[in-house]
């Protein structure tokens, strides 16, 4: 299969080994202090009711993203960021591991990693949530200034789902599910 020319595979691809190699190095950190990836995920999976729990959490919060983004609660559109979103099939099958990687791998390294840090050093979950969210909206800047307040507010709210579970699981289903499902949604935004 040839990639055609002007697509955007070759950048969904160097995105993967990003996020992947950052979790990489969330893990040597974390290593270092005698911990594993495990930890900063939380929680278990140990029957089929605490993994349709946590979908159900993810699934309910992104349906309150979803609801504040309809309701124009949180601003318009940007049209920033179209140029990125996949146009055809192939771009939108590569694009699921682009969004599943972004699930695991930004959850390992904002609300599991950053947040676990910025409460070391600020005593406060609601300062460290804050931070977190913070880091992880300027992060995404090459969506435009304006996304940049949605995100921040969705980093926000992954990192109370995060604290109030104590596990990174139901965040991690909402934001691949997001990425995913919401370039469908919000394609023409």
């Amino acid at each position: 299969m040839t990639v055609p020319r002007g697509s955007a595979v070759p950048g969904y691809i160097s995105v993967v080994v990003m996020e992947w190699l950052l979790v990489l190095y969330v893990r040597m950190g974390v290593h270092q202090r005698g911990m594993r990836l495990r930890d900063l995920v939380g929680g278990r999976w140990d029957t089929p009711k605490a993994v349709i729990k946590d979908i159900a959490l993810g699934a309910g919060l992104w349906a309150v993203w979803i609801g504040l983004m309809k309701a124009h609660i949180l601003g318009g559109g940007s049209n920033a960021a179209q140029g990125l979103l996949p146009r055809g099939i192939l771009e939108s099958v590569v694009w699921i591991p682009v969004a599943l990687s972004a699930g695991f791998c930004e959850e390992i390294a904002f609300r599991g990693y950053l947040q676990k840090q910025f409460q070391a050093i600020t005593g406060s979950a609601g300062w460290a949530i804050l931070f977190q969210a913070m880091v992880f909206g300027i992060g995404h800047l090459y969506e435009g200034v304006g996304p940049v307040g949605r995100i921040t507010l969705f980093g926000v709210l992954f990192g109370l789902l995060a604290l109030w579970r104590k596990s990174l699981r139901p965040s991690m289903v909402a934001h691949a599910w997001s990425d995913i499902f919401g370039v469908i949604i919000f394609r023409g935004a």
